[in-house]
């Protein structure tokens, strides 16, 4: 069929938006001349003029605002579409997010957008995502109306990084050129270990924002985990280089220096991981993350990027403490800092981009004596746990003799469990649907952690005629509990394995859990041995239990060894301990109830093994332990 020809009028007004005077009784010939070549030079100029829309008074008597920011489409408010922060919001003090629209768009047609001014370019997008058509063939195919060039639906193309990014790149040139964003190695960031420390903005800003090249190398990293397509040594060449040629001491840097240490946690490479976090303290206490007013000095009046500032400062102190169990210190450097920055708001008004006034550390702790108690974000409560963990670390040792500091922190940890809302016990962190709160999820994981931490030591389920049988002193734990409570220590360091048991069998991807969740199932599996090995010579027959929960703690391992080689690790270690505990018993037997008690474990059970490994992959202290 052939194409109509256009209307004058329309072809006058269409014109006259690239500055190009007709007059009436010009030809539909002289008019197509024209407009095809003011389309070419609109073209290599790459931009359409600054003129190119009708008056915002045009606009306004003939529609509605086409472009609505989230935030009001969301409360189904009239939104008035300045850019970058419409009114409503800035009024509001509400992050401003636009997202592009569908209208107007033809099937197989892609455009890229800017955050000032609707551009059309030749140049392909920096992401690895399919590449915009050419600005003559999308302007040919497209109709006159304006709302054809407003900003479309993520589903058309990825964000063109190049072109949304607001700050001025300080990057030569040259380095920029060489540099390709990966959209599927973020994707995979974002899908599997963002929401486990999720500290960068979220997945729908992450291209707006201009986060540096070492940053974005790091991202690539951790996104590689997840992918069997590429090469990890290329990708830690990558991170490497653009550390090395990085510059300045930036927040981002901070960002970047803990995702790394947490990865490198993750690959067993606990030296270099060690000596990352320990420079991104020292950076971030030189910037001054620790205070209050950082947040908003550093993102001005984006409200969430303020808030990414803050869950970085606690992210750093949440992995700073769990490496401090790790390391079975007795303190860490952030708990000793005086920091008096607000507390993160929740996931899903960081990732909605709508950050509410966020609470003091002050409000938290005197929350459990209010008359109605308020609901905090579950990276409040994680928080705590790792405050909780600190009190822990202090009576670890030759430090936990003081039997009243013994039982302040067993308070304390039982406490927290007491005062949690129903929301966020246990038994809720799942919802119906099977999606599970990560934050929540790691702050139960670290305060049976922690309980472990405190009663296993002081237990007696370290028995010299079993496990600890070649191990000189092993049986000197009675000195850190001089009373006959031993056996009450024993069995809450059980329940507490028994209940990360129940965390791991959550039906959930082991891919989303954080790394460091390997270290707390590695001591959970501990205490199931110990007690598994005293059983075995025991009447009580439930040997099989404790089998059972063993196998499934080394099936988590086993899973997340995938992505992360230090469960791997764990894992090799512990399977040699539980083949010699469970060896020669009749746990798979079907006639288990009614046969005789296995025999007890002897001397050969554990042929060149040494324990004092076992237990510095999982943190105990052996100098606690008597050992």
């Amino acid at each position: 069929m052939p194409l109509r020809q256009p209307r004058k009028a329309s072809s006058l007004r269409v014109l006259s938006v690239f500055g190009v005077q007709m007059s009436p009784g010009s030809s539909a010939s002289s008019i197509a001349s024209l407009f095809t070549q003011h389309l070419e030079t609109f073209s290599i100029h790459n931009t359409l003029p600054s003129n190119w829309m009708p008056s915002s008074e045009s606009r306004h008597h003939a529609r509605p605002a086409s472009l609505a920011c989230l935030g009001c489409r969301r409360t189904h408010l009239k939104c008035d579409g300045t850019q970058p922060i419409c009114g409503r919001c800035r009024t509001r003090g509400f992050a401003c997010t636009y997202k592009r629209s569908g209208r107007g768009r033809r099937r197989g047609i892609t455009r890229a957008d800017t955050d000032e001014q609707p551009t059309l370019s030749h140049t392909p997008p920096v992401s690895s995502g399919p590449v915009a058509q050419p600005a003559v063939a999308q302007a040919l195919s497209c109709t006159s109306s304006a709302a054809q060039w407003l900003p479309l639906d993520d589903a058309a193309v990825p964000p063109n990084s190049a072109l949304l990014h607001r700050r001025i790149s300080t990057t030569p040139p040259d380095q920029n050129a060489e540099w390709a964003d990966d959209e599927q190695l973020v994707n995979l960031y974002y899908l599997n270990f963002h929401a486990s420390h999720p500290i960068l903005l979220p997945r729908d800003m992450y291209w707006q924002q201009e986060y540096p090249r070492y940053l974005k190398a790091v991202v690539h990293l951790i996104g590689g985990r997840y992918s069997h397509a590429v090469s990890l040594d290329e990708l830690r060449e990558n991170v490497a280089r653009e550390f090395a040629q990085s510059e300045g001491n930036t927040a981002e840097m901070v960002q970047a220096g803990l995702l790394n240490s947490i990865a490198l946690f993750a690959e067993n490479a606990t030296d270099q991981g060690q000596k990352m976090l320990d420079s991104t303290i020292e950076l971030a206490l030189r910037l001054g993350m620790h205070q209050r007013s950082f947040a908003s000095t550093h993102a001005g009046d984006l409200t969430v990027l303020e808030e990414s500032m803050r869950r970085t400062w606690y992210e750093l102190y949440v992995i700073d403490g769990c490496i401090a169990a790790l390391q079975r210190k007795s303190t860490f450097k952030t708990n000793t800092v005086n920091a008096d920055v607000l507390l993160p708001c929740d996931d899903f008004t960081y990732e909605a981009g709508m950050c509410f006034m966020p609470a003091t550390m002050a409000e938290f702790h005197g929350n459990v004596f209010a008359e109605e108690e308020k609901v905090f974000s579950s990276f409040c409560y994680r928080i705590e746990a790792v405050r909780l963990l600190g009190r822990v670390l202090t009576i670890t040792g030759k430090h936990g003799v003081d039997r009243d500091l013994v039982q302040a922190v067993d308070n304390a940890l039982a406490a927290f469990l007491y005062h949690l809302p129903r929301s966020k016990s246990e038994s809720e962190i799942s919802n119906t649907f099977g999606d599970l709160d990560e934050l929540m999820f790691q702050a139960h994981t670290i305060i049976q952690w922690s309980t472990i931490l405190v009663h296993y030591p002081r237990g007696d389920l370290i028995s010299s005629d079993l496990l600890t049988q070649d191990v000189l002193g092993a049986n000197c734990t009675k000195l850190l509990c001089p009373c006959n409570r031993q056996h009450i220590h024993s069995v809450k360091a059980i329940e507490a394995s028994k209940t990360l048991a129940m965390l791991a069998a959550l039906r959930t991807p082991t891919q989303k859990h954080t790394p460091l969740f390997v270290y707390p199932l590695a001591l959970a599996a501990v205490v199931q041995l110990s007690i598994g090995a005293m059983h075995d010579k025991s009447p009580r027959r439930c040997l099989d239990q404790h089998a059972d929960r063993v196998k499934l703690l080394l099936g988590v391992l086993k899973s997340m060894s995938r992505q992360w080689p230090a469960a791997g690790i764990v894992l090799r270690t512990l399977k040699r301990v539980a083949s010699a505990v469970f060896r020669g018993s009749s746990v798979d037997s079907p006639s288990s109830i009614v046969a005789p008690p296995a025999t007890s474990i002897d001397n050969d059970a554990f042929p060149d093994f040494d324990l004092q490994d076992l237990y510095g992959l999982v943190g105990l202290d052996n100098n606690s332990l008597g050992i």
